[in-house]
């Protein structure tokens, strides 16, 4: 069997999601064996042209020229990864989308607007691996299906189930701003075992009830953020 050519590509981002590749160590290793990788600037590898089996992209689209260059990468690829915060969701700590589409500002090189889109606003998206940046363990799990040829499921349930499996005391007993209850888990947690709150920064879980989550917000005591009424909003979700 002829081996599956793999692009790795980045749009305007910080590459903290593709450091995440390496960060496997030993495994990407067993990994790029079974691969060919036909362009990633972080291993060294030139984008040889040709026929993609997958593309892997992460970042945001900053730019008209980021939005032609990633109409190439999809018209030339059978399946495209939106890889991390920035490509799911335009960098939710750069610009929240509620209404901003683009801000006036002077940048260099004659640059006169600001905007951070994700992928699928311009393209199709097969898969999103969620996180900022994306966790070591849905890295391997996207290379493995990928490996095997099945879909990448992200996970389902929320931050909080990985809390009790941690054993974490619950922040919002404390009175902590937490999203936990409306996040999709896969991070094992992280923030909350080391005493922050989750942030939200691999977005809503599919079962994400915000209306509950301000309830609970109200009973708690905890100050209801401006931002967690326009998700509300815009998501227009209501149980």
């Amino acid at each position: 069997m002829s081996k599956l050519r793999v692009g790795i590509f980045s749009l305007s981002s910080c590459e903290g999601c593709l450091v995440q590749v390496l960060n496997l160590e030993d495994q990407i290793l067993d990994i790029l064996s079974r691969l060919v990788v036909a362009d990633c600037r972080i291993l060294g590898v030139k984008d040889r042209g040709g026929r993609l089996d997958v593309a892997i992209v992460e970042g945001s689209v900053m730019s008209d020229r980021e939005r032609e260059k990633l109409r190439e990468i999809r018209e030339r690829s059978d399946v495209l990864v939106a890889f991390g915060d920035c490509a799911c969701y335009g960098g939710k700590f750069i610009v929240k989308d509620f209404g901003v589409d683009e801000v006036k500002m002077f940048l260099p090189r004659g640059v006169k607007s600001f905007r951070s889109d994700p992928l699928d606003k311009y393209v199709a998206v097969d898969y999103y691996v969620y996180g900022c940046p994306v966790a070591k363990d849905d890295v391997l799990e996207l290379f493995r299906s990928i490996l095997v040829g099945k879909e990448y499921r992200p996970k389902t349930y929320n931050i909080c189930a990985e809390c009790i499996l941690r054993e974490n005391a619950c922040l919002l007993d404390k009175g902590m701003l937490c999203l936990g209850p409306i996040t999709r888990g896969g991070c094992q947690a992280v923030c909350p075992t080391v005493g922050r709150g989750c942030f939200g920064c691999r977005g809503l879980a599919e079962d994400a009830n915000i209306e509950s989550l301000i309830d609970i917000f109200r009973e708690k005591g905890i100050e209801i953020p401006d931002y967690l009424w326009k998700i509300k909003v815009a998501t227009g979700v209501r149980k």
